[in-house]
């Protein structure tokens, strides 16, 4: 029943504070656009929830824009001012440019966003931009040639009126030329794991999910111990059921027509190594269910005629991040990081053991795997998976005879899991390897056409490792050199923020050329060209990989965009699209600071927090959501927060033991300072909860892991 609307009144005035009438509003994202009454004042209604920018607008008066949050049922008040477009005191801003290396790059041309100064870099690097609009304002440097990529300030600069601003750098980011190639991850950490970069991802639990995500074999299998028990305990067995407590039917993998009985089982092998097979029963007349007593686990050397074993030969998902993950099931050691990694785990089986797909591809002259050069293609997923749900088996809220909760096996596109089109190299490997390159055709089976079936794949590694993110790393891997090499951060915010959005900015989304085929970001028209199809953050761009990009769809169509959304357009109905709601946020575009992704998350381990932010002469180390810190380390001395000082959050991650540099130094607090630090922050989130969002008595206690009341996240998803 909650409400997705809310509106929007405000007042337009003029510089010397009296109403304007005849003012044009409009907004980002768009919704109606409206003009003031001769009082200034203008209404929105029926906006949906979430954050807005409203730009005012009168000719011969001037502009300006304000940056406000819509609230379901609510109203939403603002106040613009517009003041003249012609500067009547103008600024001047002197800087810069420079490569990754810190040498000087000529020719950068150098601009405003939303103003008309710009500046080229002379041959030292510097630049001038004069005639600049006081106020907070982003600088942008284009790339004088192909061997940089083009780059920003994330932060704005506040300028003053008539303010000569000095000593401005950008960094211009390196990139790989077209000739690089794939050199696999082991190539990087050979040399970063000396340096003592990013050490989770060399070794530890903490190290991030991508390099971890899919697993051949079933060495990383959660909760092997829902599995039957092998024979000779042939009543030993399980039976998946379908949502209205029926035996579950399922896409026959003999012939791919029709759906025939499933059966879970497990074997040991002549080395006593368990197998996880799933049997697949033959099909019978008018595709009928055979009685539950007359399934089993029996019969493992029949012929297929008899019944079809298929074993599970891959994990995807599902490791969790406790203690030692996948080895400690029953979470005999302490949650390293909680709520990261959990989820669901699906399950791959070899191309060649579904005996459809097998025929098939032999018909058509597709290999599978087992030829030189190639690497072993999978079903995407068979038609049971494991879902580790947080609901406990015991739970109150469980309703139903079949509706069960904790870890759980449940369906998965039991009517179609075994396509040509469903395998690994056509829908995953985009988003879950690194170096891919595939060849592909139709295949026509009877009637029916099967579009973009993979004929040649071979990747560098499974999963995502650093040149996923960092280019082909072929030319720094030789040299050393940084300027061969992409630094996502230093890219433009929307380069950084895409990056993470090639896997991160879609569910229902399907690649741009070939139309609608691929379920990942890939163009055609690349495939001889760096990355070989698949996008390279800052060489292109997103939206000529994905079909309608950043386009909502309420429906789950990818013709009509890549965000899988509810009605409003704005929040997620599925995973894998946090770019989407991001950009739809106020933290995409304000007049502060434009987050990316890495300014909140540490993409190289499940710490959660990046390794270092900075704040004036303040250096963080990795914070966290659980004490606001990450929040406030923005926040603070802002809005609602004005009275915490950036001084006050230092002292908080001191006392969380976390690491933190004041101008260089470490600093040292007393305990009253401590408690102070700790009661301004109390306050302010007491006020903001109490006050602002009538909270009534909701009690603020940061030293609490296990309460999550007053903590940002709780209420914003950023």
């Amino acid at each position: 029943d909650a409400v997705g609307t809310g509106s929007i009144s405000g007042t337009v005035n003029g510089a010397d504070g009296a109403a304007l009438g005849g003012v044009t509003i409009t907004t980002s994202p768009i919704t109606e656009t409206v003009t003031t009454n001769a009082q200034g004042q203008f209404s929105l209604s029926d906006v949906p929830v979430g954050a807005y920018r409203i730009d005012a607008s009168l000719e011969g008066t001037g502009s300006a824009s304000s940056f406000i949050g819509v609230a379901g049922g609510a109203t939403t008040t603002v106040v613009i001012t517009l003041g003249s477009d012609e500067v009547t005191n103008p600024a001047t801003i002197t800087g810069q440019v420079v490569d990754a290396a810190g040498d000087a790059v000529e020719g950068a041309l150098v601009s405003i966003e939303g103003q008309t100064p710009v500046a080229t870099s002379g041959a030292d690097g510097t630049f001038t931009l004069s005639g600049v609009s006081p106020g907070h304002v982003y600088l942008r440097a284009a790339a004088p040639s192909e061997a940089y990529l083009d780059a920003e300030l994330h932060s704005s600069l506040f300028i003053a009126d008539g303010q000569n601003k000095t000593d401005v750098t950008i960094v211009l980011p390196g990139r790989p030329s077209a000739a690089a190639t794939w050199v696999g991850g082991d190539s990087c950490t050979s040399c970063h794991a000396v340096t003592g970069m990013h050490p989770d991802i060399v070794d530890g639990v903490a190290a991030s999910i991508h390099s971890r995500f899919v697993t051949e074999g079933t060495d990383h299998l959660v909760y092997p111990e829902l599995w039957p028990e092998p024979e000779p305990e042939l009543e030993d067995k399980y039976l998946p059921l379908a949502p209205n407590g029926t035996l579950l039917m399922v896409q026959d993998p003999l012939d791919g027509e029709g759906k025939v009985n499933l059966v879970l089982c497990t074997r040991d092998d002549e080395a006593g190594e368990r197998q996880y097979l799933f049997k697949f029963y033959p099909q019978q007349v008018d595709e009928i269910s055979l009685p539950a007593d007359d399934l089993d686990c029996s019969g493992f050397d029949d012929t297929p005629q008899n019944a079809v074993w298929i074993p599970v030969a891959g994990t995807i998902g599902g490791e969790g991040n406790w203690g030692e993950g996948y080895l400690d099931p029953e979470h005999k050691v302490d949650d390293t990081h909680p709520n990261f990694g959990e989820g669901k785990q699906r399950y791959l089986a070899r191309v060649q053991d579904v005996p459809y797909l097998k025929n098939l591809m032999e018909e058509n002259g597709i290999p599978w795997g087992e030829e030189e050069g190639r690497k072993q293609d999978y079903v995407a997923y068979l038609p049971v998976y494991l879902v580790q749900d947080a609901t406990p088996k015991d739970s109150p809220f469980l309703t139903g005879e079949y509706d069960v909760g904790g870890p759980k096996f449940w369906q998965k596109g039991p009517e179609h899991w075994c396509p040509p089109t469903n395998t690994i190299s056509r829908n995953c490997a985009g988003c879950h390897t690194t170096g891919l390159q595939i060849e592909y055709t139709d295949v026509v089976e009877g009637e029916e056409t099967h579009k973009g079936v993979v004929t040649a794949y071979d990747y560098i590694d499974l999963n995502i490792t650093c040149e996923r993110c960092h280019g082909p790393g072929s030319e720094h891997a030789s040299s050393g050199d940084v300027t061969e090499i992409i630094n996502p951060r230093l890219l433009t915010a929307r380069s950084s923020r895409e990056t993470c959005g090639q896997c991160h900015a879609s569910h229902a989304g399907k690649s741009q050329t070939p139309a609608g085929i691929f379920k990942y970001a890939f163009d055609e028209t690349h495939l001889d060209g760096l990355g070989n199809g698949v996008f390279v953050p800052g060489v292109y761009d997103l939206e000529d990989f994905y079909a309608n990009y950043n386009l909502p769809t309420p429906g789950n169509k990818w013709s009509e965009g890549t965000f899988h959304s509810w009605p409003d357009g704005t929040h997620g109905r599925a995973h894998s699209q946090q770019l989407p709601e991001m950009l739809r946020s106020a933290h995409a575009e304000n007049p502060y600071e434009k987050l990316t992704c890495a300014s909140c998350h540490n993409p190289h381990s499940l710490k959660g927090a990046p390794a270092q932010m900075t704040r004036d002469d303040i250096e963080f180390g990795t914070t966290s959501y659980k004490d606001n810190t990450m929040c406030l380390v923005c926040h603070a001395q802002h809005g609602p927060f004005a009275d915490v000082s950036l001084s006050d959050v230092a002292a908080i991650q001191v006392d969380a033991e976390r690491d933190v540099t004041v101008g260089g130094e470490e600093p040292v607090y007393d305990d009253i300072t401590l408690a102070n630090a700790h009661g301004k922050v109390a306050k302010a989130v007491a006020v903001h909860m109490q006050v602002g969002a009538w909270m009534g008595g909701a009690l603020y206690t940061p030293k609490n892991e296990d309460s999550p009341v007053g903590r940002c996240t709780t209420c914003h998803m950023a």
